[in-house]
Formats: structure tokens, C-alpha cells, sequence
């Protein structure tokens, strides 16, 4: 056991004095900043168009809309409704990030030819799997925690650019400790995406196909959410048009890491699952057609399942195909 803290230590201690770490954990505070400033441009736009009727490219917006769609972008930006803007930056661009971390640091032993040797020095072709999940992990912990926290300096020049006014009367400590559970899911459904990125720098003996591999896979992901929308729509809509592409889709993305994080994170109420509104504020919730589920345990169980595997394989491959170096 106290061998295989010492090599959660050295990952840790490795990913820490990656310069990339940083820079990567810099643009997604970055990201935070500048998606707080967009914010604040599209109130501005819904604003203005109650007076002039025409939105930010020159469309034709109604007065019902402009009002419905500012009362909705003023919910977001003041508290507890800005605390929800968080999981834009780490669900979206914190996966990729942690994406391109997680592939370079399992690879880059294989990289540079130091893989065997570490083998043979006894670290366990099990534990160190497990050992670089681990520290990857702890990691994502660390930047998520400060992600937060930035996330309420953030949050108090929003509200002030919505309302006027810094109200923190609905920020209370039930509100906040919501807000840290469902930060504390969030970075365990980060588990499948790390333990594949490992897995497939380890399978492929590189980084260079694992970031292929896992920024594709998560692209992939991301266009079949928004494929799906559509699918579930013309499911529930009754339309035969395109039910055999629903029938081919729906259990796929039932299994994939994106919509079991989404419950899981959630815990039952994945914002994918409500219908498009030109009202945001009055949009209604679609209930999901088979094989989708809104269960966080099975979300949880499948996710657990994904780790299981990826980790598995990646033992695996220690076991039986050489480590050049």
C-alpha cells in the first residue's frame, strides 16, 4: 500500500509541475470570465429590443420574448442562479481540458521510453493504472474546488450588472452546501473520461493517439446531445420519419459517459431532458422516451462500470503486449 501512495505521489507531483496544468486551469478561469461578459452582452441585446424590437443581428424579436428571455438571463446571473453557470465551464471545456491532461500524463512514460523501466522497478501493472487515476483525479478535485470559488467573485459583478444591486439573501448555507454536493458529483463523473483517457494512452502506447481518441470521443459525444434533442423531439412528436435513426441512437447515448454524467451530476434533472422554448423562462420539462432514464444510481452504476473497464484494459495491456523502453 505504502508503495503505491508513493506513486500517486510522484503523478501528483508530475502533473503539478506540468506547466501545461496551469495554463489549462488559466483559460478555463478565463473561459468564466469571458462567459459571465457574454451574460451581461445578451441581457443588454433583450434589453434593447424591448424598445426597438430587433435583436442583437437585426432579427424581429417580440416584446413577450424579449421579456420572458431577460427575466430568465437576469435569474442566471444573480444568486443562487449564477452558482448553475459554473457546470457551463466544467462540463463543456473542463472535460477537454482534463482530457488533454490525462492522455499526456498517462503517456508520457511510453513517450519517452521510461515505461518498462518503471515496470520493472515494481510498479504494479494494476496500481499504476490505478495510481494515474488517482492523481488525475485528486487534480480535477483541486481545479473544480478553485473553479468554484472564483466562480462567486464572478458571480457578484454579474448580479450587479443585472440588477443594480449585490443580494445575497438567497445565497443561504442550504443553497451553498446543494451547490458543493452537486460539485462533489460532477468531479466523480469525471472518473469514465479519465480512466479512458488513460486506458487508451496505455493501449496505444502514446499520447498522441489518446488525445486523438478522447477529444474526438468527447466531440462525438457533444453532436450526439445535440442530435438528440432533435430525435426525442420527433419520437415524442409521434413521427415515423425518423424512428429507426432514434431506435439506433437512443440506446447508445443511453450508455454514453455525456448522458449518465448529466443525470448523475444532476441527480434526476438533466437540463438536456427539458424542451427548446422560445420562452426560457416558462419552458417545459420532456419526458423521456425509452431507453433514456433519469436514474442518478444507474448513471452512477454505468459510470462506475465505464471506470471499471477502461481500467481493466488498461492492466491488461501491461500484462500481455510489451512495453517498449
Amino acid at each position: 500500500m505504502g508503495d503505491w501512495i508513493g506513486l500517486v505521489e510522484a503523478e501528483i507531483l508530475k502533473i503539478t509541475r506540468r506547466r501545461l496544468s496551469w495554463v489549462l486551469l488559466a483559460l478555463l478561469a478565463l473561459i468564466q470570465v469571458q462567459h459571465a461578459r457574454n451574460l451581461r452582452t445578451e441581457l443588454l441585446d433583450y434589453r434593447q429590443a424591448q424598445t426597438t424590437g430587433a435583436g442583437r443581428f437585426g432579427q424581429a424579436v417580440s416584446l413577450e420574448v424579449a421579456v420572458a428571455t431577460e427575466a430568465e438571463l437576469t435569474r442566471r446571473m444573480s444568486f443562487p442562479g449564477f452558482l448553475g453557470e459554473l457546470w457551463v465551464v466544467t462540463d463543456v471545456w473542463g472535460v477537454f481540458a482534463l482530457l488533454i491532461l490525462a492522455a499526456l500524463q498517462a503517456g508520457e512514460e511510453f513517450d519517452s521510453g521510461t515505461a518498462r523501466t518503471l515496470l520493472h522497478r515494481g510498479a504494479g501493472r494494476t496500481g499504476w493504472p490505478l495510481a494515474k487515476l488517482t492523481a488525475l483525479l485528486l487534480f480535477a478535485g483541486a481545479a473544480w474546488l478553485l473553479l468554484a470559488i472564483l466562480d462567486l467573485p464572478i458571480g457578484i459583478w454579474a448580479q450587479g450588472q443585472a440588477t443594480g444591486e449585490l443580494n445575497l439573501s438567497h445565497l443561504g448555507t442550504g443553497r451553498l452546501v446543494d451547490h458543493a454536493v452537486q460539485l462533489l458529483r460532477s468531479w466523480l463523473g469525471l472518473l469514465p473520461y479519465l480512466a479512458f483517457a488513460s486506458a487508451a494512452a496505455t493501449l496505444a502506447r502514446g499520447a498522441g493517439p489518446a488525445l486523438l481518441m478522447g477529444l474526438g470521443g468527447r466531440f462525438v459525444e457533444l453532436v450526439s446531445s445535440v442530435a438528440g434533442a432533435f430525435l426525442v423531439g420527433m419520437e415524442l412528436s409521434g413521427s415515423d420519419a425518423i424512428a429507426g435513426w432514434y431506435r439506433w441512437w437512443a440506446p447508445l447515448h443511453a450508455i454514453s459517459f455525456e448522458w449518465n454524467t448529466r443525470v448523475w451530476s444532476t441527480w434526476g434533472d438533466p437540463l438536456w431532458g427539458r424542451a427548446f422554448s422560445p420562452y426560457p423562462a416558462s419552458a417545459q420539462r420532456l419526458s423521456l422516451p425509452s431507453p433514456l432514464h433519469n436514474d442518478p444510481w444507474l448513471a452512477g452504476l454505468v459510470l462506475l462500470g465505464w471506470t471499471i473497464l477502461w481500467v481493466a484494459l488498461a492492466s491488461w495491456s501491461l500484462r500481455r503486449r510489451d512495453v517498449a523502453g
